[in-house]
């Protein structure tokens, strides 16, 4: 859950998570969409789906027991050569260093690391920089207290310098260059998508599709288009509709709201949609009418909350 998602988006969910899928093989055994509603809202969903292929391959080949050794780990779904080494070093006492982004951070200020980080030649340069700090006796407290300092103390921006046990030791900071290390790779720039989605409500359901996009794969959405420009957006909404036995009610907005998925800002006009008078599509396991209960115990992504709260007449899942 933390990779890519803050401490405070995850504290008030990690609970609950466990709660539902207490161990692994009550994970394992649990449908996919189960999974992706439990982890409704935390984005990134790959990282659920790897999860859970994870637990049924540790059920299947490893009696439902996490492996300690590193090449095992490693090739469970989901699990890279930082993943592996981490669960090896903190969970088993594998003198391996494992290097996420706290810790690069952390060994490039504290040893003036040249290079972008996340590249191959950085990250095999604080790899071997960690490699040397670990004891041969729990070697893991030393990576965790790392990790630990790279988010309390040694952060992106305005680190925390004077409280730092390592402030004395630290190159970056004896050339007062700290906020230099590491150098980041150039964010690709932004772009800005007009999307057009379709609210129809009957008899208490909601009509919601479910997604066979890569990053939002098995989780259910509001019909939508996307285009450049807001009339395109509405003109491909229509043919998207007319293909689910809708209609677009009008070109008026009902509702408008934002949303940004990795670097592409989402500007999202609802339209009111209702039941074509030809017959409508059949329901299907890629369509589905649904009711309040069903979609507020459904896999429904952040984008799908928010054009809920801006469009439905009535909200029919908590917000």
């Amino acid at each position: 859950m933390l990779q890519q998602t803050t401490v405070g988006a995850v504290r008030p969910r990690y609970p609950a998570f466990l709660a539902r899928f207490p161990d692994v093989a009550t994970l394992a055994r649990a449908r996919p969409e189960t999974v992706l509603a439990a982890w409704s809202g935390l984005g990134y969903y790959a990282r659920a789906r790897n999860l859970h292929a994870a637990a049924r391959v540790l059920v299947r080949d490893h009696s439902g027991r996490l492996p300690a050794d590193p090449a095992a780990l490693r090739a469970l779904p989901g699990f890279g050569e930082y993943m592996a080494a981490a669960v090896a070093s903190l969970a088993f006492g594998a003198r391996l260093p494992a290097v996420d982004a706290n810790v690069a951070r952390v060994l490039s200020r504290l040893f003036a690391i040249g290079g972008v980080v996340g590249t191959r030649p950085h990250t095999e340069r604080v790899r071997l920089q960690a490699a040397e700090l670990l004891p041969p006796a729990r070697p893991g407290d030393v990576t965790a207290a790392l990790m630990d300092l790279g988010q309390l103390i040694c952060t992106p921006r305005n680190p925390r310098c004077p409280a730092c046990p390592l402030a004395s030791e630290c190159r970056a900071l004896a050339r007062a260059e700290v906020e230099r290390f590491p150098r980041k790779k150039p964010r690709p720039g932004a772009e800005r998508v007009f999307v057009a989605a379709a609210a129809a409500q009957d008899g208490g359901r909601t009509l919601l599709v479910r997604s066979t996009q890569a990053l939002m794969r098995g989780l259910w959405l509001f019909p939508t288009a996307h285009a450049d420009s807001p009339e395109a957006a509405l003109s491909r909404l229509r043919l998207v509709a007319r293909d689910l036995g809708l209609r677009v009610a009008g070109s008026a907005p009902i509702g408008r709201t934002r949303h940004t998925v990795v670097h592409r800002h989402l500007t999202i006009a609802v339209y009111a949609a209702t039941r074509a008078p030809r017959p409508a599509a059949r329901a299907s396991a890629a369509v589905r009418w649904l009711t309040p209960a069903q979609l507020a115990a459904a896999a429904i992504p952040t984008l799908t909350r928010r054009i809920a709260a801006a469009g439905l007449s009535r909200a029919p899942m908590a917000l």
